[in-house]
């Protein structure tokens, strides 16, 4: 999430042990071309024969990084309040803390690493040609950092626009449309699948998904995540499974191949109760196996953020949970998505570290 640490972004009820899964490894086709009718068809064809596997068993999982934000301030970039993560993207002496931070998702187990593209937005003052120059930058820098040979695929982050958690100053359409569709075209030559991120509204969403059915020359697939309140619903108030078909709807439309729903940048507990509410509705369910659409999770460790939020009262940066330790965010919720949810990709978002997405990849490889 942008505005607080990713800038690129309950009770435990599970009972017996976990089934033996193995970590899905997708390939990529490793790019410095800016051609991206060549790059991104290769990409995007190596993706999808390894989301397959996802789908064809339901044990199969993928596992995401964590917070790339609160990892580049816990090794020294400082925590500009204006553009945040970015400045490691903007300032050169901070790329290789940056490739860093990839790196160390990838040790911990991460098959997925995201662009820090984040917060590199027109909300926070960059210009139209300054954002795709350093769109441009996080994408290069994300790919470089997957090393020849490894299969970590790399998730290109279209983060909100103007100012994350706040449905009621999301953009306006066609505006929204052709910042969102500068913004992936710089990224697309560097990038396996986009990923629309801490998305707070079905509009919002579809302003992405329309920019990428836009461009030209590209076929890399997508998905698109939401942000959600304390009550489990998307910022807007709109249910994730009211969300879900109007997703795919709007895809279908847009011709884009939309591969995983998901959510990021919540309290965990939401993240619980918005995984409810999807896995008791049975029409959804049917929709979601018609359309072989994986579902994903990756929560904060963030205390609760205001429905009212704005950059512009925020001095400092949102305090964290001491409550969710790599242990403690296994045990109480990521058992139960994988296990009882129907959850497959699995990550974090704000202050979650590779130490628990380590903790993570560990006890999911393997029976506990």
């Amino acid at each position: 999430m942008r505005l607080l640490t990713t800038f690129a972004l309950t009770s435990s009820r599970f009972t017996g042990a976990i089934s033996t899964r193995t970590p899905i490894l997708c390939a990529h086709t490793s790019s410095s071309s800016t051609d991206s009718s060549d790059s991104c068809d290769a990409m995007s064809s190596a993706l999808s024969s390894h989301l397959e596997r996802l789908r064809s068993n339901k044990k199969e999982l993928l596992f995401l990084d964590g917070g790339t934000g609160e990892e580049l301030f816990r090794r020294g970039v400082p925590d500009d309040r204006k553009i945040w993560s970015a400045t490691a993207v903007v300032n050169q002496q901070y790329h290789q803390s940056l490739k860093d931070v990839h790196h160390s998702f990838i040790d911990a187990g991460s098959n997925a690493i995201t662009t820090n593209s984040y917060g590199i937005t027109p909300g926070v003052g960059f210009s139209r040609d300054n954002m795709i120059k350093y769109v441009d930058v996080a994408g290069r820098l994300a790919r470089e950092s997957t090393k020849e040979g490894n299969d970590t695929i790399v998730l290109g982050s279209l983060g909100p626009l103007v100012e994350s958690y706040r449905p009621d100053l999301v953009a306006e359409h066609k505006r929204g449309v052709e910042d969102y569709q500068a913004m992936a075209t710089a990224l697309a030559p560097h990038i396996d699948c986009f990923l629309a991120e801490t998305i707070s509204s079905i509009e919002e969403g579809s302003q992405a998904i329309e920019a990428v059915g836009n461009l030209p020359k590209v076929s890399l697939p997508m998905m698109v995540s939401f942000t959600l309140n304390g009550k489990g619903k998307i910022r807007s108030n709109e249910s994730l499974a009211e969300a879900i078909p109007k997703v795919i709807k709007c895809a279908d439309e847009k011709n884009v191949n939309l591969v995983g729903v998901l959510v990021n940048c919540a309290e965990p507990e939401a993240v619980t109760k918005a995984f409810e509410d999807v896995r008791s509705n049975s029409r959804l369910q049917g929709l979601l196996e018609e359309r072989h659409l994986l579902l994903g999770a990756y929560a904060n460790r963030l205390t609760p953020v205001p429905d009212q939020w704005s950059l512009e009262t925020s001095e400092e940066a949102q305090a964290m949970r001491d409550d969710l330790s790599p242990k403690e965010y296994f045990d109480n919720f990521v058992k139960l998505w994988v296990n009882e949810l129907g959850v497959q990709m699995i990550g974090g978002c704000c202050g979650i570290t590779p130490e628990h997405i380590q903790f993570i990849t560990c006890h999911l490889s393997k029976d506990t």
